[in-house]
């Protein structure tokens, strides 16, 4: 039983976004093939629907990522790759802040902290989930498994 899924909108993979990133690209190369286009136009034609094409099979490819609650356990999914952590393997779990690139603009660049979850399991081994945690998903995470302030 699938108690709910829990994902970052930062971090957050779906369909809408691919097939929004893939009608761009279906304009861009139409607009090549079809038309009458000079050689500075099919250059922006073949940039523009190169990059639209990159997002939308990015889009595509990890739609699924997150961190998924189930009754007895948790499963990680990460670029298509699954891990399962049952509950009682879990010893506590963290949330650390660690410096990112925010922004960057022709003289500015910008960074800040973004908490993400640590999970530290029996065998001390330490699993950091990749995307950015909310007070949702940490306050899900803790009616599982014990929070431990660092």
């Amino acid at each position: 039983m699938e108690l709910g899924r829990l994902y970052s909108d930062a971090y957050r993979r779906g369909i809408m976004l691919g097939v929004f990133f893939l009608l761009p690209v279906i304009l861009c190369f139409g607009l090549i093939i079809f038309t009458d286009v000079d050689r500075l136009g099919l250059q922006m034609g073949l940039i523009g629907g190169t990059i639209f094409a990159v997002l939308s099979i990015f889009q595509f490819i990890f739609r699924k990522d997150g961190l998924y609650l189930y009754e007895n356990g948790l499963e990680l999914v990460h670029f298509n790759r699954k891990k399962v952590l049952m509950y009682e393997d879990i010893r506590y779990f963290t949330i650390t802040s660690n410096w990112n690139l925010a922004g960057i603009s022709t003289s500015f660049i910008s960074f800040r902290k973004s908490p993400h979850i640590v999970i530290r399991l029996k065998n001390e081994k330490m699993i950091k989930v990749f995307f950015e945690v909310n007070q949702f998903a940490a306050s899900e995470l803790a009616n599982k498994v014990t929070y431990v302030k660092s």
